[in-house]
């Protein structure tokens, strides 16, 4: 076997352990019903159900509009995972491909590293400390979003650039514009930088201007043909002296730490190689580090807005510690040491409490409780049309009819300007309801309900005469 193949080889195998891993650890957290952000992975699973049924894309749970391209945020990658959801329908099967995506990362990092080191040995180090970096772990269980499709899609793109390789940053652009709509002024960002002679590997002004041309053409796509775009990061704000409100003592605070912590780690060298952190530099990381939305958060709801930093500074620390070694080669070994043991101790505090996590997930479901309300997640039918809460929404999608109790019976007031059907929403739309026996909205239910069960602190009501309902249209926009 030649040192490609071995290389090859090894690399290969390290990605599938941690992608396994990982995807392990995502599922115990969904089937112990304590998934990182149920709504939104109901959500996708919900889209998808819906067009493998041969229906719209469609999925009115977070009350926004629906369809392939009329949804808030564009993501042309979910057309390329239902194939893969047609064979496996399940939520399960979008966290194996977010965890997938994180983990695949580790192959152009490695590529990346051994290109710039001239060491295939030091390729192997830099995939490793991708793959044992907290905040890549973080970033691979967190629930699925196309976004983190970022990551890989990033890193291709430095690859391919430094190692001038047409198709894989040509791959990387095409990934971005699929993840989502803020590409569309990322790409522009880093095509400007490269063009104007930010060195990469050398100047690499002629791949720049190809990057430049393709994110400008992607968003003036967006800006002729989508109605809502900029839905969240909205740059013509800036111009209008509307940014928002400033970010709080405790955000500002929580990102500089997460800076801080992240150049001590392994990719200490990035300081050596500053270019491509300065990728960042453009609108699309200045919106996404100075929002409001929870950024203080490690994991959880809010990994998702951290994606496109990550391979930046995976890509920096790993050109900085190449650098070192070109200089002098008998630090290989050192340097190779200090990149894997720097990532593998970095954000110890997040890591412990992320460690608990899972020891509490497994805990979980063996409790007398998480197997009782198992019990009774398992009795409703596939066939109900179901209203229930945050908790439990994600292991209940992948149905006809799903919704999160906290939109039904709002006021007037919070009605979303698109909304077309009637309002408020009310239990009229299901005909199963599971829920928290001391949730506000139980009082809502009717006599023509009848609780069937309960476990676990929730209780299962069904709707009495369920022959006789009609159905309401579905939503449309």
């Amino acid at each position: 076997m030649t040192a490609k193949r071995t290389f090859a080889a090894v690399l290969g195998l390290l990605i599938a352990i941690w992608w396994i891993l990982w995807g392990l650890e995502q599922n115990a957290s969904y089937e112990s019903q304590r998934s990182m952000w149920s709504q939104d992975l109901a959500f996708f699973n919900q889209i998808l159900f819906h067009a493998s049924q041969g229906d719209a894309w469609t999925s009115p749970i977070l009350l926004e509009p629906t369809g392939f391209f009329s949804m808030v945020h564009f993501h042309p990658i979910l057309a390329l995972i239902l194939p893969v959801y047609m064979i496996l329908p399940s939520a399960s099967t979008l966290l194996w491909i977010n965890a997938g995506a994180v983990a695949l990362t580790a192959w152009p990092l490695a590529r990346l590293g051994a290109k710039a080191s001239g060491s295939e040995i030091f390729g192997l180090a830099a995939g490793v400390a991708w793959l044992v970096w907290m905040p890549s772990r973080a970033a691979a269980i967190a629930d699925f979003r196309p976004m983190v499709f970022l990551i890989p899609a990033l890193a291709w793109i430095v690859w391919g650039v430094y190692s001038q390789r047409r198709a894989a940053w040509i791959g990387g652009v095409v990934l971005c514009c699929a993840a989502r709509e803020e590409s569309a002024y990322l790409l522009p960002s880093i095509g400007i930088l490269l063009a104007v002679g930010l060195p990469l590997g050398g100047k690499r002004r002629r791949e720049g201007l190809w990057i430049l041309g393709g994110g400008l053409f992607w968003l003036s796509f967006l800006l002729v043909f989508k109605d809502n775009f900029f839905f969240h990061f909205n740059p013509i704000n800036l111009l209008q002296g509307d940014g928002g409100p400033s970010p709080s003592g405790e955000l500002t605070s929580a990102r500089m730490g997460f800076w801080g912590q992240a150049l001590a780690s392994g990719y200490a060298g990035a300081i050596l190689s500053p270019a491509t952190l300065l990728f960042g530099a453009g609108p699309m990381h200045w919106l996404m580090t100075d929002s409001q939305r929870e950024w203080h958060a490690f994991f959880g709801t809010v990994v998702y807005l951290k994606d496109p930093m990550l391979p930046l500074i995976a890509s920096a620390g790993t050109l900085g510690a190449a650098w070192v070694i070109r200089k002098k080669e008998a630090l290989l070994p050192a340097v190779c040491i200090v990149l894997i043991l720097g990532n593998s101790l970095a954000f110890r505090g997040e890591r412990s409490r992320l460690n608990q996590r899972k020891t509490d997930n497994h805990a979980q479901k063996r409790t007398p409780e998480g197997v009782a309300l198992q019990a009774l997640i398992d009795h409703v039918s596939p066939e109900a049309k179901v209203v229930t809460d945050y908790r439990l929404i994600a292991v209940l999608s992948g149905r006809d009819v799903l919704w999160n109790r906290a939109h039904l019976y709002l006021e007037d007031n919070s009605r979303p300007p698109h909304w077309k059907n009637d309002w408020p929403i009310t239990f009229e739309i299901a005909d199963t309801v599971l829920l928290p026996l001391e949730d506000s909205l139980v009082g809502e239910l009717s006599d023509s309900w009848t609780q069937t069960q309960r476990a676990g602190g929730y209780g299962l009501w069904t709707r009495k005469a369920q022959e006789s309902r009609v159905d309401p249209a579905p939503p449309t926009h």
